[in-house]
């Protein structure tokens, strides 16, 4: 009679494993199907943003790959209360070129004035069309009104999907 108790008491035993388990089993593959095509990649659900402060404020940006090159777009508005000069673009402590609908640098943004600056990135294949990257950019800037004003660095980063233009 015991080895009979025994029995049944394994037989649920391997019922409840089997059964659960395949649906464990699925659940993973599931989860690992999601993570495959991309639908639980962490980049895709952060949001686009653009930080360098307060004082100067990216208004609209984006990145753009434009067949082989690639640029950062962004509106700077000063909210330095002070005209600034912004004198030098860097991304990621390297030298890049750097444009601006208003010509050349520097360039002059006026206290409470937006600026459009293009800012063509190094490294071309790091940013891919609809993955998300981040540029992460420093500015060198002094204010215009004063003669022999000292020169800041102010860092800052671009993180958006990249777009065509």
């Amino acid at each position: 009679m015991k080895t009979k108790k025994r029995m049944s008491k394994g037989q649920a035993a391997l019922e409840y494993i089997t059964t659960y388990g395949w649906a464990i089993l699925a659940g993973i593959l599931a989860v690992g199907a999601m993570a495959y095509f991309g639908f639980l990649s962490p980049t895709k659900l952060l949001p686009n943003e653009c930080s360098f402060g307060k004082q100067l404020e990216c208004s609209e940006f984006r990145i753009v790959r434009d067949g082989a090159n690639a640029r950062a777009d962004v509106f700077f508005r000063n909210n330095f209360g002070k005209p600034i000069n912004i004198s030098a673009v860097e991304e990621d402590a390297e030298g890049i070129n750097i444009g601006s609908p208003s010509g050349d640098l520097p360039i002059t943004i006026d206290s409470g004035a937006k600026q459009e600056i293009y800012i063509d990135l190094i490294d071309d294949d790091k940013y891919s069309r609809g993955d998300k990257r981040q540029a992460n950019i420093m500015i060198r800037f002094h204010r215009s009104d004063i003669d022999g004003a000292p020169v800041h660095n102010l860092s800052g980063y671009v993180f958006t999907t990249v777009m065509t233009p």
